[in-house]
């Protein structure tokens, strides 16, 4: 899953351009932040390709996020090398059938520039029309600024539930008759046959499902703009949905490392949205260090290092962990932690601040009525 919003993109290649120009003039290599069009895809064509050479049963589906939509850019539907042939696999069972290098490149520019240039036209309209209720559009902006993660992770989610049921001769694998119901009472055996008796719960209930035969399914999330405080409650379904999939769900977020010197304001560094999610699926979490990380291929090296290894070996090698997760709860509106909020009761919002008229984030209307103790009132939505 990747976010390719425009406006975040597009900024930090204009802070490259200026800072390349500086260095330069100093006889010095670039020193970030990372490009889109240069370096991250470049990246997820290295780690997709060698994720494909692991095992020739590993298929890749590449998403791509703006902040008004979410699409599958790897395979095209109807296109060569489409959905189904991902999914069926080839025949031949050559290491890597299922990705093909030159495909993934090609759609990967296409579907990247197509999303963006709808991005762009809409970004057109709204700000068109601005001019008519100037408030209401500043609020929404405010409220919906950042990828469409959550619709992304969905998709996800999806598609990797049509891999099992495939793989299942159609059967759901979260039906009770799928296989990872099945025989209980060999979980002892089929542990220790898939590693030592003192493995983690994680490694026990991978070994217990590579012996029955069910896939092994994993995301990738690359983050680059802040989170979306409206996707909050969405985010958080899908991670207890991959969990109890035993999908796990790596994150990586790549900052900017910019700092606003009319304001002092920092672009943020870390995603906190995205620390829970990998928390909770027992995944791993990478926020990229700022500078020559980014660039000249090393972001390449970053992606490969830390996701590349398959979850069932993670525990024998030195990767990033996650000691300080914030699960502090977080306003919708502005993104600040705060202790007491109003919440929305149709949709469980949080807002520090009690909403005018009208919850951001599903549009009911808030009433306020007295309560029956006093002449207090409080905030009702209906």
């Amino acid at each position: 899953i990747l976010d390719i919003t425009p406006s975040t993109w597009g900024q930090r290649k204009i802070i490259r351009s200026a800072k390349d120009k500086a260095l330069a003039a100093k006889n010095k290599s670039s020193a970030g932040p990372a490009t889109l069009m240069d370096d991250v895809l470049t990246a997820i064509l290295t780690l997709g390709v060698s994720f494909s050479c692991l095992n020739r049963d590993n298929a890749l589906v590449v998403i791509a996020a703006t902040e008004y939509e979410a699409a599958v850019i790897y395979p095209r539907k109807g296109g060569e090398g489409c959905m189904e042939s991902v999914v069926m696999g080839g025949s031949s069972g050559a290491c890597g059938e299922r990705v093909d290098a030159g495909l993934l490149n090609d759609y990967l520019r296409l579907g990247v520039a197509e999303l963006i240039n709808r991005a762009a036209e809409r970004s057109e309209k709204l700000n068109a029309k601005e001019g008519t209720n100037g408030e209401k559009s500043q609020t929404a902006a405010a409220l919906n600024k950042g990828a469409v993660i959550a619709s992304a992770l969905s998709i996800a989610l999806c598609t990797i539930n049509r891999f099992m049921v495939a793989h299942h001769a159609g059967v759901s694998a979260l039906a009770d008759t799928s296989y990872s119901s099945q025989r209980k009472d060999d979980e002892g055996i089929l542990a220790l046959m898939g590693g030592k008796s003192g493995s983690s719960k994680q490694q026990q209930q991978q070994a217990q499902n590579e012996a029955r035969g069910v896939l092994s399914s994993r995301a990738l999330i690359i983050q680059a703009s802040q989170d979306r405080t409206s996707d909050y409650n969405a985010l958080m379904n899908c991670a207890f949905a991959a969990n109890k999939s035993d999908i796990v769900i790596d994150g990586c977020f790549i900052p900017s490392g910019w700092k606003d010197p009319s304001n002092g304001k920092e672009d943020p560094k870390t995603s906190p949205f995205l620390e829970q999610i990998v928390d909770q699926t027992k995944g791993v979490y990478l926020s990229v260090p700022s500078g020559a990380a980014q660039v000249g291929g090393a972001l390449s090296e970053v992606l490969m290092s830390v996701f590349l290894p398959p979850p069932n070996i993670r525990s024998s090698m030195n990767l990033p962990k996650l000691n300080n997760v914030d699960f502090r709860a977080r306003c919708f509106e502005t993104g600040e932690s705060i202790d007491v909020a109003q919440i929305c009761n149709q949709c469980l919002s949080i807002f520090k601040v009690k909403p005018k008229d009208r919850c951001l984030t599903c549009g009911a209307k808030v009433k306020k009525r007295s309560s029956s103790t006093g002449g207090s009132k409080r905030l009702k939505v209906s």
